[in-house]
């Protein structure tokens, strides 16, 4: 590597460190966090694959079961026995689990046959759900939190509610209150539902989740262990990856129907033997949820749609079973995909030619390589990864260099500006006065007749200056007062003719002044307004003050197809009168 490309590369890792700090600061913004969540949520999508669990099935107590059922159920909700005959009818079916997600938190008739049935069996449990709102407690709730709490260890985190909604005591009793488990979710920011929570704090109890209640049924408690480290929750010998709130992240299958679903009237009309079944095996060791989404009861929002509750808590139920969980944040994972973006912004930070093809190849590769290897480690190891931070990562050290890019281009361009009229001054102007020299003046002059072509002729004058007796001023005061001499008037004859005229230092003492649009007897008056101003002009020396003269020159251009030679030679004529005439004047040629 040369020095100057080692020296670029050390200025563009400003560019690197931006990078990561805005990626990073962006990362606290909701805004971050929502497109986070889309751009997980579509990567899930298509890692995952279409699953149609086969253990669970849903019994859903839709519009069209209430419509079709109203002249036998009458209106919804319907009494609790007609719960009981379909209990009966699902155990005679040799079913794993019946799973009630209805609150049955109020009196019915025909709780008696359906408090009766639930004595029966030990495979059927219910939902409740927990309160937000801070409604004080009875002593006869807080003693059955008691008797139902897994744990009061407040070290092990869970989500934090006020209550509970228990289902009525003419349903369970004392031996049976041990069959219901919270289904309380919380959405993120975007309100879809990605996680399922696996314990409950309510008054500092902890109380299971009804995927958890369902493989640890029974009065026995079973042993909680959290490893804070690792963010793993512990149950007995099974062992779940969960967050700070231990949740457990769901892996959606990626098809929406993966949960077989049954109208209840259709199953109910079995039971009350009004059909037959023709196979007598389809409901043996599945588990039975139950749920309406009636009137878009229960509805809720997750990455594939909109669900049902209890289609939800299939999916979770079938999820965890087999393990289709997405699995906390890999350091290894992780650790690789961050290299991976800050090896790339280093690479085309420091780049001079960021819109060369290999340029454009590599970040092309770049992206490509980043998200093939974050998709692997979600499809075949259900990992996590902070993907989309490496990815935004690129994104700003691309966006970054080229803002430093066309911003040096910039830069780069006025200095090539400044050096080309630097260049051009010292090619076309007197390097003393700062006036034109008689190469800039050729140029100005072609442009001048090139304009005078186009429009109709106007009256031009050229002038001739020569200050008197300079010789005597340089051999008397020295040459540095000399070159002073020819600055003063020069500043004086740019200060003092129009805009619309050209000031030129000829040569030596001899200056140049062409006058466009302009008579020769305004130009006269011009003249011997410069001449004055001369006369009056007071230049402080070693020796005292320097008074200079000016004899002058002036004819008219008539014929722009000529030289400028041409006209030059014939105000010097009109220069010889004034220096033979007694010099300090103004003469015609």
């Amino acid at each position: 590597m040369r020095k100057s490309d080692s020296i670029y590369l050390k200025h563009q890792l400003w560019i690197v460190v931006l990078s990561l700090f805005i990626t990073y600061a962006f990362s606290y913004t909701s805004f971050y966090n929502n497109l986070k969540n889309y751009f997980n949520d579509t990567m899930q999508y298509l890692a995952s694959e279409e699953k149609y669990f086969t253990d669970s099935l849903i019994i859903d107590i839709n519009d069209s079961s209430l419509k079709i059922l109203q002249k036998d159920f009458g209106h919804w909700p319907y009494t609790r026995d007609k719960y009981a005959l379909l209990v009966d009818f699902l155990q005679s079916m040799n079913v794993k689990n019946i799973i009630f997600d209805i609150n049955f938190v109020d009196p019915r008739a025909g709780d008696d046959i359906f408090k009766e049935t639930i004595n029966k069996y030990n495979n059927i449990f219910f939902v409740t759900s927990a309160l937000h709102e801070d409604i004080p407690m009875s002593l006869e709730e807080q003693k059955k939190l008691k008797e139902i709490s897994w744990s009061i260890n407040s070290n092990i985190p869970a989500l934090k509610y006020y209550g509970l909604l228990i289902p009525h005591d003419n349903i369970v009793s004392g031996d049976t209150i041990y069959k219901f488990g919270i289904t309380s979710v919380l959405g993120d920011n975007d309100g879809l539902i990605r996680s399922i929570p696996m314990l409950y704090n309510i008054d500092s109890n902890l109380l299971p989740s009804l995927l958890l209640r369902i493989q640890y049924p029974g009065k026995s408690l079973p042993k909680l262990n959290y490893n804070s480290k690792t963010n793993e929750l512990s149950v007995n010998n099974k062992t779940w990856h969960v967050d700070e709130r231990n949740r457990i992240k769901l892996f959606y299958p990626q098809n929406a129907n993966s949960i077989i679903s049954i109208p209840f009237y259709k199953i109910i009309k079995v039971a009350l033997n009004k059909k037959s079944i023709s196979d007598n095996t389809f409901f043996k060791d599945k588990t039975v949820f139950i749920g309406s989404s009636a009137l878009s009861s229960d509805r809720v929002n997750t990455p594939r749609g909109a669900m049902a509750g209890s289609y939800l808590l299939a999916i979770a139920y079938e999820s965890l079973k087999s393990n289709l969980l997405l699995k906390k944040d890999n350091i290894i994972v992780n650790s690789i995909l961050l290299l991976i973006a800050v090896l790339f912004s280093l690479y085309f930070s420091s780049r001079k030619d960021i819109y060369k093809k290999v340029v454009i190849i590599v970040t092309l590769l770049t992206f490509v390589l980043t998200i093939v290897y974050g998709f692997i480690s979600l499809k075949f190891f259900y990992l996590q990864s902070n993907l989309f931070f490496s990815i935004l990562t690129i994104i700003f050290s691309i966006a970054f260099t080229i803002i430093n890019h066309q911003s040096s281009l910039s830069k780069y361009n006025q200095r090539l500006i400044k050096e080309t009229k630097k260049l051009y001054n010292e090619a076309n102007c007197d390097s003393l006065t700062g006036l034109l020299n008689r190469r800039g003046f050729d140029e100005q002059y072609i442009k001048y007749k090139e304009i005078t072509q186009l429009k109709s002729f106007q009256s031009t004058c050229l002038a001739v200056m020569d200050l008197d007796y300079f010789k005597r001023v340089n051999d008397t005061y020295g040459h540095d007062i000399g070159d002073l001499v020819l600055q003063k008037f020069a500043k004086l004859l740019k200060e003092h003719s129009r805009d619309i005229d050209i000031p030129v230092r000829w040569g030596g003492e001899e200056f140049v002044l062409l006058l466009r649009n302009t008579t020769i007897d305004e130009s006269i008056i011009i003249l011997n307004r410069i001449r004055e101003l001369c006369m009056e002009m007071d230049i402080k020396t070693p020796q005292g003050i320097l008074k200079i003269t000016v004899s002058t020159g002036v004819t008219a251009i008539e014929d722009f197809s000529k030289t400028i030679d041409t006209y030059v030679k014939k105000a010097d004529i009109g220069l010889y009168q004034a220096k033979e005439t007694g010099r300090n004047r103004v003469c015609i040629s």
